[in-house]
C-alpha cells in the first residue's frame, strides 16, 4: 500500500509541551508538523498584548519550539504549519526568520505569513454596507459593542495554507486559520484535492480535528478509562497518516506513553462538534455519522467513510470587546470549624464593601472544598467537617478604581476570624475583561494573502 501523508500534531494549545514537536520531527517519520496555538481566549490575550506592544500579539512559544526542531525539520524535509501568528502573523514570521538566520539555516528556510483574517479595521464599513454583525449566540445588535471592540478575526480555511506551500514555504505561520484547516491545507497540497471534493475535504477536516488538541486524543483526555492510560508523564502526541482516498490512520509518537484506541479516538471526534451531521468549517460541512472507527493494531486506529457537503457561505468571526474589569482573591482557613470562619469572613467583607457604596456589578463567593463546583447544581449536598476550606472572592466592575478599593478591604480580613492565610500573592489586582462576541460575515469579504520572507 502506498504510504500516505504523515502529519504530526505537535501542540494542542498555547502553553502545551514544547518538547513534543521536536520529538515528533525526530522520531515519528512525519512529512508535516502541525501546531495549533489558538482559542477564543488566546486571541483575547494576544489582543491585549498587541495593544501594549506592536511587536507582540503572537505565540512566542514558537521560538523555543523551533529552536529545538527547525534544523532537524529542514534536514528531514518536514514542513511546519501553525497558527502561532495570532494577532500578528507578520511579526511572528519575522521572529522565525531571525531564528533561522541565527541557526545558520539561511535560504533552507522559507517563511510564509498568512494574513487577512483580521477584520477589525473593516467592521464599521461592513456594518455600513448592511452586513449583519449581530451576536450569533444572543442576537444582540453589533451597535452594542461597536465602540468597544479590540479584535475581530475570521476563521479562514485551508486555501491560504495551500497557496503558501505552492510558493515554496516550509514554515507557515498564520492568524486565525481554523484549527483542522491547518492539516487540511497540507493534505490538499500533497494530494491535489480540489476545493469542491467534499468527501475528501471532510476526511482532511476529521484528520485535523483528531490532532488539533495534541495529546488529548492519545489518552490525555480519556474520560472513559483515564486510569488505564500507561505512562501519562511521557505521553506521546498524535500522528495521522492520510492517503489520497481519505483513509485516515491515527497513531502517536513511537516509544511514548499514552494510548490510542477506539475510545480515545471517538472521544476526540465528539469534542466540540455540535451537530454531528453538519460540522461546519470554512472548507466543508463534514458529516460525522457516516464514518467507521476501528483498531487495526497497537495504538493504531483507522477512520474511513467520512462524507462531506458544500461549505457554508459565511465565515465565523471571533471578536472580543472591552467589558470592564475583574479581580479575585483566595483565602484559606485551616482550623477547627474552618467553614464557619470562612462564612464569617464573607459576612464581614460584604458589610465593609457595602458601606463604601462602590460601583460593583457582580460579586461572587465560593467555598472551595465544600462542593463549590457542584453547589449550584445540587445545593447543600456537601456533608462532613473539613478542617480547611478556601474562600474565593471575585468581583466585576466597570470601574478599576472601585475594584482597587475593594482589594483594600480584602486585605483587612486579617482583623476577622483567625486561621487565615492568603493564597494569592500580594494585594488582589484588577485586570481587564475582554468578552467574546461571535459574528458571521460573507466569505467573499475576507480575502487572505501570503507574504514570504
Amino acid at each position: 500500500m502506498t504510504r500516505g501523508v504523515r502529519i504530526g500534531g505537535g501542540l494542542g494549545y498555547w502553553g502545551d509541551d514544547t518538547s513534543a514537536p521536536g520529538r515528533l520531527v525526530r522520531d515519528a517519520d512525519i512529512d508535516y508538523l502541525v501546531m495549533d496555538f489558538l482559542a477564543e481566549v488566546t486571541m483575547s490575550i494576544m489582543a491585549k498584548q498587541l495593544r501594549r506592544d506592536p511587536n507582540a500579539g503572537y505565540a512566542k512559544d514558537i521560538i523555543p519550539i523551533l529552536r529545538d526542531c527547525l534544523a532537524d525539520a529542514v534536514e528531514r524535509g518536514v514542513r511546519i504549519v501553525c497558527n502561532a501568528g495570532g494577532m500578528n502573523p507578520i511579526g511572528c514570521a519575522r521572529a522565525v526568520r531571525r531564528l533561522a538566520t541565527e541557526l545558520g539555516l539561511g535560504d533552507a528556510v522559507v517563511v510564509a505569513a498568512v494574513t487577512g483574517d483580521d477584520l477589525l479595521p473593516q467592521l464599521a464599513e461592513l456594518a455600513g454596507k448592511g452586513v449583519d454583525l449581530a451576536n450569533t449566540e444572543t442576537g444582540e445588535p453589533y451597535a452594542a459593542v461597536a465602540d468597544r471592540l479590540v479584535s475581530a478575526n475570521a476563521y479562514v480555511g485551508a486555501e491560504s495554507v495551500v497557496e503558501a506551500l505552492e510558493l515554496g514555504a516550509n514554515v507557515i505561520v498564520t492568524g486565525r486559520v481554523a484549527d483542522p484547516s491547518l492539516t487540511l491545507g497540507a493534505l490538499r497540497f500533497e494530494h491535489g484535492w480540489k476545493a469542491d471534493e467534499w468527501d475528501l475535504l471532510a476526511a482532511g477536516i476529521v484528520a485535523g480535528h483528531l490532532i488539533e488538541c495534541g495529546a488529548h486524543v492519545t489518552g490525555g483526555n480519556h474520560q472513559a478509562a483515564w486510569q488505564d492510560v500507561p505512562d501519562m508523564g511521557d505521553i506521546g502526541f498524535p500522528v495521522v497518516e492520510v492517503d489520497a482516498g481519505g483513509r485516515i490512520v491515527l497513531g502517536k509518537t513511537p516509544n511514548s506513553g499514552g494510548l490510542v484506541d477506539e475510545q480515545t479516538t471517538i472521544e476526540q471526534l465528539l469534542y466540540e462538534i455540535g451537530d454531528p451531521t453538519a460540522y461546519l468549517t470554512p472548507d466543508v460541512s463534514a458529516d460525522w455519522t457516516t464514518m467507521t472507527v476501528r483498531e487495526i493494531g497497537k495504538d493504531l486506529v483507522e477512520i474511513t467513510g467520512v462524507t462531506g457537503h458544500p461549505r457554508p457561505g459565511t465565515l465565523k468571526i471571533s471578536a472580543c470587546y472591552d467589558d470592564g474589569y475583574t479581580m479575585s482573591s483566595l483565602m484559606i482557613y485551616s482550623a477547627p470549624d474552618a467553614p464557619g470562619r470562612a462564612r464569617k469572613a464573607q459576612e464581614i467583607l460584604e458589610f465593609r464593601i457595602d458601606r463604601l457604596g462602590l460601583d460593583i456589578d457582580e460579586m461572587r463567593w465560593d467555598y472551595i472544598g465544600l462542593g463549590a463546583v457542584h453547589e449550584r447544581r445540587t445545593p447543600h449536598s456537601y456533608t462532613g467537617e473539613p478542617n480547611e476550606v478556601v474562600l474565593r472572592f471575585a468581583a466585576r466592575s466597570a470601574s478599576r478604581k472601585d475594584l482597587q478599593r475593594t482589594a483594600v478591604e480584602l486585605s483587612t480580613v486579617f482583623h476577622g476570624p483567625p486561621g487565615k492565610t492568603t493564597l494569592s500573592p500580594g494585594r488582589a489586582r484588577p485586570s481587564e475583561v475582554l468578552s467574546y462576541w461571535p459574528m458571521l460575515v460573507p466569505r467573499e469579504l475576507v480575502p487572505t494573502s501570503v507574504e514570504l520572507s
